[in-house]
């Protein structure tokens, strides 16, 4: 097609084979071989192609299986305030999380600036892998102005929600925030616990919450695999001023 690179035209070709065959999420695709012979390409343009599809989840390849529709990305609001838990299980999917660190410590310049608290004030540092229907998804790092939250280090959050139990516990609500998306590639340590590849691509965010008299409640860093989480936002139609004549 005009102005359309090889590779986008396979990619175009493959979406098509799952719609005209009616594949389903879980389905295998045809071999490698089977495709390249339909459609007359060599392995390596396919491959890239496949790559794609798979960066976009649409596609899964399996080492030694082969390539499989993949299950629909769950889409996260970007213009609500909450948390996984809450969001994935609204989704109808099981969220779940491994505590990698849950630390009650004083407030250090870097969470003054970020939490607007005095130096040294008492600050949850929370760490956690974040898993959709068990299978690792994200990696959350925040720090919570727990100022007012006697005993939420002792809270259990890898099965407790934190913006629940903030709630319900300490009258504290999640009401407003704003946030940041950019990409980045994943290091050792985020490797490890996530189980992908070092280098692979993810998205990064970071944000501020405040509570519901507008004071900054959480600050969080996150890693996010594509493979299975994908951000939307609402657009909104913008007024404009009626001329004078």
């Amino acid at each position: 097609m005009l102005g359309m690179s090889l590779r986008d035209q396979i990619t175009e070709l493959v979406e098509a084979l799952i719609i005209d065959r009616g594949l389903e999420p879980g389905d295998k695709l045809p071999s490698e071989r089977e495709m390249c012979e339909m459609w007359g390409l060599n392995r390596v343009t396919l491959r890239n192609a496949l790559k794609r599809l798979a960066d976009y989840g649409v596609v899964k390849s399996k080492v030694g299986l082969g390539t499989f529709v993949a299950e629909p990305k769950m889409v996260r609001n970007l213009q609500d305030t909450k948390g996984f838990s809450q969001a994935v299980t609204e989704a109808g999917h099981v969220p779940s999380h491994r505590v990698v660190c849950s630390e009650l410590t004083e407030a250090n310049k870097f969470v003054v600036r970020h939490l607007r608290v005095m130096l040294a004030s008492p600050v949850l540092v929370l760490k956690r892998v974040n898993l959709l229907d068990g299978s690792p998804v994200s990696i959350e790092t925040s720090w919570i102005n727990v100022r007012n939250c006697d005993g939420i280090e002792k809270h259990d959050f890898s099965v407790e929600s934190v913006y629940q139990t903030l709630e319900n516990v300490y009258g504290i609500i999640a009401t407003m925030g704003s946030e940041k998306i950019d990409v980045t590639k994943i290091d050792d340590e985020e490797a490890e616990l996530l189980g992908v590849e070092v280098g692979a691509s993810a998205y990064f965010q970071s944000g501020l919450i405040q509570d519901q008299d507008g004071k900054p409640l959480e600050y969080f860093k996150c890693v996010v695999l594509p493979e299975h989480l994908t951000f939307a936002t609402e657009m909104r139609s913008v007024e404009r001023p009626k001329r004078t004549r």
